[in-house]
C-alpha cells in the first residue's frame, strides 16, 4: 500500500511513534464528541490499531481515515479497516458490557472485534464472521499479534450468523446491509440489540434496533457509509461502470436499472445552479436536507457515483452526497442525455463567508436537458425541509416489521419492502416554522 505523503520509517513516520499518535487520535475523537463512552475511549486507547495495517508506518493508520485493505478485478474496494470515527459510533450505539456475547458481521481487518474484546472481557465472547478466507486468516494473525487469541473467527457468509455459538447479546454488522437477516434476528437474545450500516434508498445509515412487540424499533442513527455486504445476502444495488474506464462506477437505490450511457452524457453537459436561499452550518446539516429529500421523494431515483477517471475533477467534488434523477432508463427513441439529474451542493453565502464547514448556502445543480426543471423542485424541496425545522437523522424513526405486515396499516408513512422485511420510516410531526433564510437562523445557531 501507498504510503501518504511525508511518510517515513515503519515504526514512525510523519504522525511520530505509534503511541502518541494512537492518543492524539483517541483524543481527537473525544474532543470531537465521537467518544462519549469511557469505556469505549479506553478500549480504542488500549488496542494498537497498527497491528492490524501492518502493511503502513505504525504511526500512519492513527489518522481518522478508512483504509483500503482489498480491491476487486475492477478496481473497487472489497474490504476496508473502517474510519474510527464510525467505529467509535456504532460500538457506543452497540452498548457493549462486560460479560457479553457479540456477533461480529465482516471481520475486515480484526480490529473492531478487537476492540469489542477488550470491552466484554474475560468473562466475554466474541465471534466474528467474514466471507473471505484470505482476510480470515489475516484477522487470525493480527488478533493473534494484538494479544487477543480468544476471538472466535469464522470463514462463512455471515448473512447467516453463527448459530454455533448463539445466542448473543448484541450483533453488529460491519459491511453495508440492505436488509435484516433473519438468521441475525433469530440468534439474538431476549433484550437483545443490532448495530447495522442499513441502506434507506441507497443512503446508509447506522441503526440501533431492538425488539418490541412484532417488530423492531430504532434507538438512534447515524449517516454512514460501508463495503456492501456479499454472499446471498447482498443486495440489489451493484456499482455498474459510467464513462471511459477506469473512471466513475454509478449505482441505484434498490439497484433500479439506469442507462450508464444516457447518465454520462447528462453529467457531462453543462449544469444550471438553483439557489435555495437555505443556509446551513455545514455539510453535515447539508446531509440532513439530502436524507429527507430522498425519503420523502421516492419518485426520484437516487443515485450514487464514485471513482475517478475524467469527471472526478468536476462531477465528484460537486455531488458531495449523491444525485437523483427523474429517470433512471432512457426509452429507445429519447436522445441520449434527456433526463434530468439533481444533486445538492455547497453555494457560497453572500457576505457570510464562503462554501466549506463555516457555512454557506444550499443550491441544487441540474444535468441533462431536464436538470434545471429538477433542480427547481428540489430547491423548492430543501424551503419545505427548513420550514420543518430541518427534520434529520436524530429524528428518524425506523421499524422493521413482518413482510406480510398489511400496508394499509402504518398510514402516512414511508415504507420500503425488503425481501424479509418490510421498513417503515417516518419523523415526529412538527410544527412549521418560519425559513432559515440566508439572514436567518441557518447561519446563526
Amino acid at each position: 500500500m501507498a504510503r501518504a505523503p511525508g511518510a517515513t520509517s515503519r515504526g514512525g513516520g510523519r504522525w511520530g511513534g505509534p503511541d502518541a499518535a494512537r492518543a492524539r487520535l483517541v483524543d481527537a475523537l473525544r474532543d470531537g464528541g465521537r467518544l462519549t463512552d469511557p469505556a469505549v475511549e479506553a478500549a480504542f486507547r488500549a488496542v494498537p490499531r497498527h497491528v492490524f495495517l501492518p502493511t503502513m508506518a505504525a504511526a500512519d493508520a492513527y489518522q481518522d481515515e478508512a483504509f483500503v485493505v482489498k480491491t476487486g478485478p475492477d478496481g473497487l474496494p472489497l474490504s476496508s479497516s473502517s474510519q474510527p470515527a464510525i467505529m467509535a459510533i456504532m460500538l457506543e450505539q452497540l452498548g457493549v458490557a462486560p460479560g457479553y456475547r457479540v456477533l461480529e458481521i465482516g471481520t475486515g481487518t480484526g480490529y473492531n472485534a478487537a476492540l469489542i474484546a477488550h470491552l466484554v472481557g474475560e468473562r466475554g465472547t466474541v465471534v466474528t464472521v467474514d466471507i473471505d478466507a484470505d482476510l480470515v486468516a489475516k484477522a487470525r494473525a493480527n488478533l493473534d499479534g494484538a494479544g487477543y487469541p480468544d476471538v472466535i473467527v469464522i470463514c462463512g457468509d455471515g448473512g447467516f450468523g453463527a448459530p454455533g455459538h448463539a445466542p448473543y447479546d448484541r450483533i453488529i454488522v460491519t459491511a453495508g446491509a440492505w436488509d435484516l437477516a433473519p438468521a441475525w434476528l433469530d440468534q439474538l437474545g431476549h433484550g437483545g440489540r443490532i448495530v447495522l450500516p442499513l441502506s434507506v434508498r441507497g443512503i446508509q445509515l447506522s441503526i440501533a434496533l431492538e425488539r418490541e412487540a412484532g417488530y423492531w424499533r430504532s434507538r438512534s442513527a447515524f449517516r454512514c457509509g460501508f463495503i456492501r455486504m456479499a454472499g446471498a445476502f447482498a443486495g440489489p444495488e451493484s456499482f455498474l461502470p459510467l464513462g471511459p474506464q477506469p473512471g466513475l462506477h454509478v449505482h441505484t437505490d434498490d439497484g433500479r436499472p439506469v442507462d450508464a450511457g444516457a447518465l454520462y452524457a447528462a453529467l457531462s453537459s453543462p449544469a444550471t445552479d438553483v439557489p435555495s436561499g437555505v443556509a446551513v452550518a455545514g455539510l453535515g446539516e447539508m446531509g440532513e436536507a439530502d436524507l429527507w429529500l430522498t425519503v420523502t421523494q421516492p419518485d426520484l431515483v437516487r443515485l450514487t457515483i464514485t471513482g475517478g477517471g475524467p469527471l472526478r475533477g468536476t462531477v465528484l467534488p460537486l455531488v458531495p452526497l449523491g444525485a437523483m434523477s427523474d429517470s433512471a432508463t432512457v426509452a429507445d427513441d429519447e436522445p441520449a442525455g434527456d433526463l434530468g439529474v439533481a444533486a445538492l451542493l455547497p453555494a457560497r453565502a453572500p457576505n457570510r463567508g464562503g462554501p466549506g464547514y463555516g457555512g454557506f448556502e444550499v443550491a441544487v445543480r441540474g444535468f441533462g436537458s431536464r436538470g434545471p426543471g429538477l433542480a427547481g423542485r428540489l430547491a423548492g424541496q430543501v424551503v419545505a425541509w427548513d420550514g420543518l425545522d430541518r427534520p434529520g437523522t436524530s429524528d428518524l424513526s425506523l421499524r422493521a416489521y413482518p413482510l406480510d405486515t398489511p400496508a394499509d396499516a402504518l398510514p402516512g408513512q414511508v415504507i420500503l419492502d425488503r425481501r424479509h422485511t418490510r421498513l417503515v420510516l417516518s419523523w415526529p410531526p412538527r410544527r412549521p416554522s418560519a425559513p432559515g433564510r440566508l439572514t436567518g437562523r441557518g447561519l446563526d445557531h
